[in-house]
């Protein structure tokens, strides 16, 4: 998918507005190099503000991406183009979120197992003005 394009794409400077060395993984292994550069955002978004599970996770990426390209231009070493994901899992309409200490992480996998449930990752790609948002939908069962 992006061979024919990919020489492009590494001459420019990619930055992945993450710190998860999976998530580098995942995209060195379609080909491209990419710096992290964990995002400062802070996710406070209201998800009950939002129409859908994609349009959190979207609009979470996008904050993300912004709050990284913003930084980055301040400090004179602007990106030519930036990566953020949001990921999210929902069991019977209620969201999980990041879990925050051991114990929430225990109880949210205790009840995630041996249950069907959906997890949504949005991803948010900016170059220059240009914005794509896309969200992927996988379910667990």
């Amino acid at each position: 998918m992006l061979q024919p394009i990919k020489h492009v794409l590494n001459r420019k400077r990619i930055i992945l507005a993450s710190g998860s060395p999976r998530r580098r993984e995942l995209v060195e292994n379609i080909g491209l190099k990419v710096e992290l550069c964990p995002s400062l955002f802070e996710e406070n978004l209201d998800p009950k503000t939002f129409n859908c599970f994609s349009a959190f996770v979207e609009e979470t990426a996008l904050q993300k991406v912004l709050e990284v390209e913003n930084r980055l231009k301040s400090l004179g070493t602007p990106p030519d183009v930036v990566i953020g994901a949001d990921t999210m899992v929902t069991l019977d309409g209620a969201m999980f979120g990041k879990p925050t200490s051991k114990k929430e992480a225990f109880v949210m996998l205790k009840s995630l197992s041996g249950r069907s449930h959906t997890v949504y990752t949005g991803v948010v790609v900016k170059s220059l003005d240009k914005v794509v948002k896309f969200t992927e939908k996988t379910d667990v069962v």
